[in-house]
């Protein structure tokens, strides 16, 4: 999987967050997007994903796989998984319900909870997401973008709320379940970059 991206534009009014950005990504790496506030980090994620609709520009996914070589453009586009800034738990589920509503079948309850006990405290894993804290939600949330079915994953500040040997216990789990897809990683860490092994992107 390989992304370009050529001169992207987007503006909300008279604010022009995105003014001819150009980017490019292959499966198999991680990339850190680190910016000040306000400079489009969270714009641009959500403009790949198809969330929101570049002004101008052009977004290009090739894919090559047994098939032969295709593009995504336009109107299809690759199998995303996402951490946004905010949770988005279900937060009358427990963090298991929670991931298994995006894996489905792939994986059994008792191989979520598996995966879970390697980021979440194992008592944790039967309450409602509403009782979590803030970390634990956050490591839910993670965990359940993570095994989820993607081809590109896209992380919006992920860290958020996590201490440092919670922060490397995580980094080490994201790597571990992306290597060999694409990562993009919104930060405002420069440690996180080197913790990840990653290429840094500047806005």
């Amino acid at each position: 999987m390989k992304l370009t991206v050529r001169n992207l534009c987007k503006s909300f009014g008279d604010l022009q967050v995105l003014k001819g950005f150009d980017l490019e990504m292959e499966s198999g790496r991680a990339y850190c997007l680190m910016g000040p506030s306000g400079s489009g980090k969270t714009t641009l994620l959500r403009v790949l994903m198809g969330l929101e609709k570049a002004d101008g520009g052009s977004i290009v996914w090739e894919n090559s796989d047994s098939a032969g070589a295709f593009q995504y453009s336009g109107g299809a586009l690759p199998r995303f998984s996402a951490v946004f800034q905010e949770d988005r738990l279900c937060e009358a589920f427990t963090p298991v319900e929670n991931v298994m509503m995006v894996t489905g079948r792939l994986l059994s309850q008792a191989q979520v909870r598996a995966e879970l006990a390697r980021l979440l405290p194992a008592e944790s894993l039967s309450r409602p997401a509403a009782t979590l804290s803030g970390g634990m939600k956050r490591r839910a949330a993670i965990c359940r973008a993570l095994l989820a079915p993607y081809d590109v994953l896209l992380m919006d500040e992920p860290f958020t709320g996590l201490d440092g040997g919670t922060r490397q216990t995580v980094i080490s789990y994201i790597l571990e379940k992306s290597a060999g897809r694409m990562a993009l990683i919104s930060t405002h860490q420069e440690e996180d970059v080197a913790l990840l092994g990653a290429e840094l992107i500047r806005l």
